[in-house]
C-alpha cells in the first residue's frame, strides 16, 4: 500500500483478488476522463486513463520527492500491477521510489495540471512558471 497526500493507493490484487489485467480494462472505465496516456514496460505500454484526482496523486507524489510525474506514473503503476516489469523515463525498471531520477526542472503541476500536457511529454526548460492555460490535449 502506498499513501501519497493523504490518498491511499492499493495494489490490485487487494482490491479485486484474482481480476487480471483485461478483466480490469473491461470491468473498470473513468466516469470523468481528462487523458490517456501510458508508462512503458518491458513488454510495451500500458497505457492508463486519468482524471484531475489521479492527476493531483502523481503530482503530489512527483514534487514530494523531486522526480518526473512520469516517473511516478510509472512508480505507482509498479505498485499496483507488481507482475510487470514497469520502466522509468531512462528505461529502467522501477524498483524503489528512492532511485527514481531526479527532476530539478520546470514546475510539472503548472505543466501538466494547469496546462494539461500528458505525462509523458517532457517539460521544456523554456516552460513559463504560469503555465500555459490555452493549450490542451485529448
Amino acid at each position: 500500500m502506498l499513501t501519497v497526500g493523504g490518498h491511499r493507493i492499493l495494489p490490485t490484487p487487494v482490491l479485486a483478488p484474482g481480476l487480471g489485467l483485461e478483466e480490469i480494462h473491461e470491468v473498470i472505465r473513468l466516469t470523468e476522463r481528462e487523458n490517456t496516456d501510458a508508462v512503458r514496460t518491458a513488454d510495451g505500454e500500458l497505457r492508463f486513463e486519468y482524471a484531475s484526482i489521479h492527476l493531483e496523486v502523481i503530482l503530489t507524489l512527483a514534487e514530494k520527492r523531486r522526480i518526473r510525474a512520469w516517473n511516478a506514473a510509472a512508480y505507482i503503476a509498479q505498485q499496483v500491477f507488481p507482475e510487470l516489469t514497469v520502466l522509468d523515463s531512462t528505461k529502467t525498471p522501477v524498483t524503489m521510489l528512492d532511485a527514481l531520477p531526479r527532476h530539478d526542472g520546470v514546475d510539472q503541476r503548472s505543466f501538466h495540471g494547469m496546462s494539461n500536457f500528458p505525462l509523458s511529454v517532457a517539460p521544456p526548460a523554456w516552460f513559463p512558471k504560469a503555465g500555459m492555460p490555452n493549450v490542451v490535449f485529448s
